[in-house]
């Protein structure tokens, strides 16, 4: 199994605000979706959307190759940036 997430919703929410430490303004654009674990867990995550960017379409997604990176102590990290998932195609999911 690899690894997916599931967008339900083709929308973001955008926060504003002012920072506190510089003074200026901010937005974060965040999409909800779920990702199965191998468990059969199921988690909502936030995908977080450069400014302008349109909303991932309803339907499962991947993790690109640059979605991987090793952090901190030698931690495997996935992003949770949007432009790190692709489309999950009918191949794949016909394998999984």
């Amino acid at each position: 199994m690899s690894l997916q997430v599931n967008v339900r919703e083709a929308k973001i929410d955008t926060k504003n605000g002012v920072s506190r430490k510089t003074g200026k303004p901010y937005s974060i654009h965040e999409q909800p979706a779920y990702v199965t674990l191998p468990n059969g867990e199921t988690r909502r995550i936030t995908l977080q959307h450069e400014d302008g960017d349109p909303p991932l379409l309803i339907g499962d997604y991947q993790p690109k190759p640059s979605a991987y990176w090793v952090g901190d102590f030698g931690a495997l990290s996935i992003s949770t940036r949007a432009k790190h998932w692709e489309p999950v195609s009918a191949a794949s999911k016909k394998a999984a």
